[in-house]
């Protein structure tokens, strides 16, 4: 890169770091105050917290990289043109590449980044996350569930038990009206905490369960003599959502067993996940062209930069959700899954057709007119507004 691009290269990388931290410490706190009940269990779920909100920390980057992206270059094309050397760069004669090409590196280190994450660090992170739930979860059973009384270890999942002795439940009671559709309630003499291949169980022993659908009431009791339910999330084993497919390895999703129960439940599960894993990167170099779509051209101080920002959120955002949608039809229909890879691919054709054109989006009339209605409004509502008054009642000068 030229000195001038490696310029421009350094504000948009600048901008995006910023907002990259501001973004994932914000959904961070979010998500790790949504989950803060769970330390309550023990001394060691405590400890076990901090490593928990770690975890989260690469799936929550993943999905917010192309949005910092996309601030961050708006930002650095808007601080350009706001004093004045995007003008000044055009004046020169240099070419609109000047702008392009910076920004775009940016958006494929960013691309790079997801790309390993979804493909490395995002699947091992899961699994740690997971493990430490299951071992949060172990701990509120043999610590915090005290014999006699009834404890609600998630919301709609009650638990009750008779005795307990190290790892080893007596007595068991567990009702579960999680599903709006199904109550499910669980009775067991025994219950032990065991390990198996890595993963916490609970094993229930000699009991029963009682299945009733809230839609007739019908009600029907099961016997089992061995029952196993998944410690991250009190699930039975059998639903096949045992090991999750984002805690899986990109080459098991290639080549699943076909054995594993969680692949014959629900094998467009897989087919999703890798799908998912082969686009996100796709949406950063999207974000970056889109954002010299909208911000890159010339402009005066009075045009503003407020129209570009907003126009870029706004269509990363629709983006985004549209590509949520075409993954949600892969649950329903493998088949669909080209859509999920056509809606980055068409997004960054048709971001290089307006580059290419040198159309300026964020200053087409439709826009212009839509932010001077914008401005009026304020302008009216600020009439309506009451005047300032100073302590003593008068207006300020």
């Amino acid at each position: 890169m030229s000195l001038l691009e490696r310029y421009i290269f350094r504000r948009a990388m600048t901008f995006a770091l910023g907002s990259l931290g501001s973004l994932v410490v914000i959904v961070w706190v979010v998500q790790a105050l949504q989950r803060v009940d769970i330390v309550r269990t023990s001394a060691s779920a405590v400890g076990n917290i901090f490593y928990i909100a770690l975890m989260l920390l690469p799936d929550l980057a993943a999905g917010v990289i192309p949005f910092a992206v996309l601030i961050g270059s708006v930002q650095a094309l808007n601080s350009l043109n706001a004093d004045s050397e995007r003008a000044v760069i055009a004046a020169s004669g240099a070419s609109g590449k000047v702008v392009l090409t910076p920004i775009l590196v940016l958006g494929f280190i960013a691309a790079l980044a997801t790309l390993f994450n979804s493909h490395v660090l995002g699947p091992a992170a899961q699994r740690g996350f997971h493990d430490g739930l299951r071992t949060i979860n172990a701990d509120a059973i043999t610590l915090f569930l005290q014999p006699g009384r009834f404890e609600e270890v998630q919301d709609g999942l009650v638990m009750s038990v008779s005795e307990v002795r190290g790892s080893t439940v007596e007595g068991l009671f567990l009702s579960d009206q999680r599903d709006p559709t199904v109550d499910l309630t669980y009775f067991a003499k025994e219950a032990r905490l065991v390990e198996e291949d890595g993963q916490s169980l609970l094993l229930l022993y000699d009991g029963q369960l009682h299945r009733k659908t809230n839609d007739d009431a019908a009600i029907s009791i099961i016997q089992f003599q061995t029952y196993a339910f998944d410690l991250a999330t009190l699930k039975p084993r059998s639903d096949g959502d045992w090991i999750r497919t984002s805690e899986r390895s990109t080459l098991e999703l290639f080549h699943p067993d076909p054995n594993d129960e969680s692949y014959q439940a629900k094998p467009q599960g897989f087919t999703r996940e890798l799908a998912q894993r082969f686009t996100d990167w796709l949406y950063p170099i999207a974000f970056a062209l889109w954002a010299v779509a909208v911000a890159a051209h010339p402009r005066t101080n009075r045009q503003g930069a407020g129209p570009a920002m907003l126009l870029g959120l706004v269509g990363a955002l629709f983006l985004k959700a549209l590509g949520f949608v075409t993954l949600s039809l892969v649950e329903r229909d493998t088949r669909m899954q080209w859509l999920v890879y056509a809606v980055p691919l068409l997004s960054i054709t048709a971001s290089l057709v307006l580059i290419r054109a040198d159309i300026a989006v964020s200053q087409l009339p439709i826009i212009d007119r839509i932010s001077d209605g914008f401005r009026a409004t304020a302008r009216g509502l600020k009439r309506l507004l009451p005047s300032a008054t100073t302590a003593g009642g008068g207006p300020r000068p």
